[in-house]
């Protein structure tokens, strides 16, 4: 016996709950995807970016990928080599003690304006990956997950203080300091870290509704992971990897 069918119109309401794939769309998800790797630390400072080996890894053409280097490079995530590649920028002393700065003063000022705009159920939210954040930390397997958590903890808040000019300047510092949290990341899993309770202590200050307690803990939990550096970073950029100081 034959399988019936489906009817124009049943294949019509099952075509209709697909979105076509545009060439867009494809950018987009090629820019956020090498955008989340940067902040996340996945490379490492000074790293070659190859149009190709971006092309393949990510199962796409060249095209795409052409594009979000040029959005990354514009952000100044990425720099343009003479020889037409780019690739993740060195870090020098003054760079990283200089984004450590403004890092503080506008991450500070977005908690400070998300405090009365975030909703219960945001802070419930918030709480839940402050909580999950520590577990992760304390366990090397999960230290991925840990990083993209902590990312979308971050963004979570500084969403909420509806400012487009304000979010645009705070991603493009953390994707010029990601490649340092490639250098910290051995720090995070071993014993317990200030920077944990930092979280929580930011969500409970946001669900007080005290803003400048939240920024407080919002500008010591920055300064706790650019401190973890190793100070005696060189002038110029460095061709080995980065020196930590490990927590006292």
């Amino acid at each position: 016996m034959a399988l019936a069918s489906p009817s124009d119109a049943s294949a019509t309401d099952t075509l209709g709950l697909l979105k076509p794939i545009t060439r867009s769309s494809v950018n987009e998800s090629v820019y956020q995807a090498l955008r989340n790797k940067l902040m996340n630390g996945e490379f490492r400072a000074g790293q070659p970016l190859g149009i190709q080996y971006l092309a393949d890894a990510l199962g796409t053409s060249t095209m795409p990928v052409r594009e979000a280097l040029r959005r990354l490079v514009a952000q100044q995530g990425l720099e343009p080599l003479p020889n037409g590649t780019t690739r993740v920028p060195l870090i020098t002393r003054d760079k990283l003690a200089d984004i450590r700065r403004v890092r503080m003063l506008v991450e500070g000022q977005a908690t400070e304006w998300a405090t009365p705009r975030l909703l219960p159920a945001q802070l419930d939210e918030l709480d839940d990956m402050a909580r999950r954040i520590t577990r992760a930390r304390h366990a090397p397997e999960s230290l991925p997950a840990s990083l993209e958590m902590n990312l979308v903890f971050h963004f979570t808040i500084y969403q909420a203080a509806q400012s487009p000019v304000l979010i645009a300047m705070i991603e493009s510092l953390w994707l010029q300091s990601g490649a340092y949290l490639r250098a910290t990341r051995a720090y995070l899993h071993t014993d317990e870290q200030p920077s944990d309770h930092l979280h929580e202590q930011t969500v409970a200050a946001l669900r007080a509704g005290d803003a400048a307690g939240a920024r407080r803990c919002m500008e010591q939990d920055i300064a706790w992971v650019f401190d973890r550096l190793d100070p005696e970073l060189p002038d110029h950029p460095p061709s080995t990897p980065l020196k930590i100081r490990p927590t006292p």
